[in-house]
């Protein structure tokens, strides 16, 4: 709606014009009285409108008793005088002057009669020959040609119509009961010259029962459908002849009967707002077309959210009540697909429907992309088409390319990127002034997120708790952008509404209790990042929440009791004794063992054996299935030999290649090494990490575990910690170091803070880097992880001792030893070489 534009009083208040005009006449009735009354007449929007604008252009409706007016304006008098009113007056029928219930249809001069009066202007009733005994009289009924029979001549005298269509619908299914059907057609079809009609048409046309009951009459249309409804084979729905849709035929479009979509679709005009080829949902005041979004978008169709309290767009008017767009969710159900207790479409109906599996169910092939979309449109053919496809798109009136239309000007459409900076859609917030763009309900997008996370927190009893406030607080110190993008999730919606339904203070284990657990995660890092919660060794509680179901798999108690103990003395206690946290590497390991051990037990038990009576041949067999997998469950045999628990058996450990992969061409570390020490493009965490695998022979779960700490930069020299001693690292490494800690930035949107000490922040807020995340990082960029790795630590031990490479690069003496062998050096060539250059430094002081 342009600015010149106001919309009449009549669209933007209704029931203010009627109660206006009414009270003028009936100053004894209470305006309150006036309005509840109009709004139970015209219980639509549509309704109230209608009526207002009669009254307000012919206020005498109320007091001619003339029909000239909509048929809304007799219920209103009726219902007034009902209430006291006393000015106002009944409109009587245009042609015999009496009152009447229904009047609804008009004589020639545009005055509304009763349905007596129009059926004697039409003739309806006049007296005509009865076709069986002749006699001149008013038709009672009409025979199956359609000729008048009067009350002594019915056509089929003595005929059970509804048992005649249960025989034919039986000729159709057998199977079908009687009874259930008799009673189905009596619900269906209640008027008795309707079952005969239906009876004699099915009769006439039995393929109207098996796939031609669009041709049918509107009643036989009804039938076939709940007959299809209730389960009776052979019987076929109505399809719609243009869509081939077994949608409910109701309309007609082009003289044959038609569903409601193909009706719409002849009628699509261009909205008047937005250009777009539409459904006519509503019109302007000069009567121009407009579509069902633009229409919600009018100032005048726009009410009051009963949550928000923001005049807005009103999209549901759930248990008599309006809720906006920014506040209306699709209310939860038990998904008919997944089972699943979620938001669901169609809650009223037999088969609700979760989002996921709604959009699962209308994937296609997009006409455009061709690839495999929710259907998010359709091109003029009607071929089906994804989201992205099927928005608008049309050159920018800014920068001249053909992209997605995102809003329009006065020059033209404009594109995403140059609506960011187009100054028309810069506004003053409503609550804190700032000239921005608008979000919601004329809000920036600070004071937006603010308001929905504060409604996302209330409870059922509209206020917010007090053990809410540092949680609220804690996640307003987000990027307001990012914050509305994480409040729009329906997971983020279902945690914090148990929160916000739940009572207590919020700690670690309030959030263990959350659905679902992915989310609760993510929200429980960004409040530890936040000092709301104190941090915890997250990969071991997950590993002790994964435990307890797959230990419910094993049936044995006395096996749950070994697996139990095995787990809690051997790894949950090396676990709780460590100064560092558990590393997921670690945990995903034990869960690979306990895994193996329930697996071995599951194989015993399959043989009828126990793991109490288990042999060293049983054992030889499970290693003989796979390659590894099945060697995992050593430890665990060994434990259950040492507590006593079965007899003298083991596992062989696997065997272990001779010599570990390297680079088959020697030049190659060296140049990827050179790539990454002079390529600006390469991003610098990809770079740092890169160097410390190809040059220092570092695993990817330990660079992920470096800090700040380990970085050590004085007198201009730069150090890096990887073991006991220092490594002193040379340019440019050294200022791609500093670089480093210096622009060091994780990837946590929600609860983001740069309070930790990780050189490698990753996704979460305070936690470093996932070591599978950046191995995959690495080998986007060319550089394989175990194969670098290999190539530098042969080399590395060929030059150096097994301590000396112990000290510098972090890794034990025992492993540095194995290393040296595997290079083929016992360090002889050092222990001389520093020899040579002792006396190289005295020759050379002489």
């Amino acid at each position: 709606m342009t600015g010149a534009e106001v919309p009449a009083r009549y669209l933007a208040d209704p029931v203010g014009v009627i109660s206006t005009i009414v009270g003028h006449l009936e100053p004894g009735l209470k305006a309150a009285t006036i309005a509840t009354i109009a709004e139970q007449v015209a219980r639509s929007r549509v309704g109230r409108r209608q009526l207002a604008k009669a009254l307000e252009e012919d206020p005498s409706l109320l007091t001619s008793g003339r029909t000239a007016g909509p048929p809304l304006v007799d219920r209103f008098i009726s219902a007034l005088r009902a209430s006291g009113a006393v000015a106002v007056v009944q409109p009587v029928c245009a042609s015999c002057g009496k009152p009447a219930q229904r009047m609804a249809q008009h004589d020639d001069d545009g005055l509304r009669i009763c349905v007596t009066c129009y059926n004697r202007a039409r003739g309806t009733f006049a007296p005509r020959p009865c076709a069986m005994c002749h006699r001149v009289v008013r038709p009672y009924s009409y025979d199956r040609q359609g000729q008048p029979r009067c009350d002594l001549c019915p056509p089929d005298p003595g005929v059970d119509h509804i048992e005649m269509i249960c025989e034919l619908i039986n000729a159709v299914d057998p199977s079908a009961d009687r009874a259930q059907l008799r009673e189905l057609i009596a619900r269906t079809v209640q008027q008795a010259a309707q079952r005969r009609r239906v009876a004699w048409d099915l009769e006439d046309q039995p393929g109207l029962l098996t796939g031609a009951a669009e041709s049918g009459t509107l009643v036989v249309r009804r039938l076939v459908a709940a007959l299809v409804d209730h389960g009776v084979k052979g019987v076929v729905a109505p399809q719609c002849p243009f869509c081939g849709k077994t949608n409910q035929i109701a309309s007609r479009r082009e003289g044959l009967p038609c569903c409601l979509s193909c009706y719409q679709k002849v009628r699509a005009r261009p909205c008047e707002r937005c250009g777009k080829l539409r459904t006519i949902a509503a019109r302007t005041q000069q009567g121009q077309p407009l579509c069902a979004e633009c229409a919600r978008q009018e100032p005048c169709n726009q009410e009051r959210c009963s949550t928000c309290g923001l005049l807005a767009a009103i999209v549901s008017h759930r248990d008599g009540v309006p809720i906006c767009v920014g506040c209306w969710k699709l209310p939860s159900a038990i998904c008919s697909f997944c089972g699943e207790d979620k938001p669901c479409r169609g809650v009223d109906t037999a088969a609700p429907r979760c989002v996921s599996c709604y959009q699962r169910a209308r994937t296609a092939v997009c006409a455009l992309c061709a690839m495999v979309h929710p259907i998010g449109g359709r091109d003029a053919e009607g071929n089906p088409l994804c989201a992205n496809c099927a928005r608008r798109r049309e050159p920018c009136c800014r920068c001249g390319r053909v992209r997605p239309v995102d809003g329009r000007v006065d020059d033209g459409p404009v594109c995403w990127t140059c609506i960011k900076t187009e100054p028309v859609y810069f506004r003053p917030c409503r609550d804190c002034g700032t000239v921005a763009r608008l979000h919601r309900h004329g809000f920036c997008e600070g004071c937006a997120a603010t308001n929905l996370l504060a409604a996302a927190l209330t409870g059922p009893d509209g206020t917010m708790r007090a053990d809410l406030e540092s949680v609220r607080h804690a996640l307003a110190t987000s990027n307001p952008s990012t914050l509305l993008n994480w409040l729009y999730r329906p997971t983020t919606s279902a945690i914090l509404g148990q929160l916000a339904a739940g009572d207590g203070p919020v700690t670690h284990e309030t959030l263990d209790d959350l659905t679902p657990v992915r989310a609760a995660r993510y929200l429980r890092q960004a409040l530890i990042s936040q000092k709301v919660l104190p941090d915890r060794d997250r990969h071991l509680h997950a590993l002790q929440r994964w435990f307890d179901p797959k230990l419910a798999t094993v049936d044995d108690p006395a096996d749950q009791h070994m697996l139990r103990g095995y787990l809690t003395w051997t790894h949950l206690r090396r676990l709780r004794h460590l100064s560092a946290p558990a590393t997921p590497g670690a945990t995903n390991s034990i869960k690979n063992e306990i895994t193996s051990a329930i697996s071995l037990i599951e194989w015993l038990h399959a043989r009828s054996r126990s793991l109490r009576a288990c042999t060293q041949a049983d054992l030889d067999e499970w290693c003989m299935l796979g390659d590894r997998t099945p060697r995992r469950a050593r430890g665990f045999v060994a434990w259950c030999v040492a507590q006593g628990f079965t007899g003298p058996a083991a596992i062989a450990a696997p065997a272990v290649s001779a010599r570990p992969r390297v680079f088959a061409d020697d030049d190659r570390r060296w140049r990827i090494t050179r790539q990454l020490l002079h390529d600006d493009t390469i991003a610098t965490i990809d770079r740092v990490a890169g160097l410390l695998v190809l040059l220092y022979g570092q695993r990817v779960s330990k660079i992920v575990r470096l800090t700040t700490d380990d970085v050590l930069h004085a007198d201009g020299a730069v150090q890096l910690r990887l073991g006991r001693q220092p490594l002193a690292v040379s340019d440019p490494l050294n200022s791609l170091l500093l670089s480093l800690v210096e622009t060091r930035r994780g990837k946590a949107a929600l609860g983001h803070t740069d309070d930790h000490r990780w050189l490698f922040p990753g996704g979460l807020p305070g936690q470093a880097l996932h070591p599978l995340t950046l191995a995959k990082r690495l080998r986007d960029v060319g550089i394989p992880g175990r194969v670098s790795r290999n190539t530098a630590m042969i080399e590395h031990a060929a030059t150096l001792p097994a301590k000396v490479l112990s000290e510098l690069l972090g890794i034990s003496t025992d492993c540095a030893t194995r290393w040296a062998a595997l290079a083929g050096t016992d360090g002889n060539g050092y222990a001389a070489q520093l020899v040579r250059r002792a006396t190289d430094s005295q020759h050379r002081s002489v």
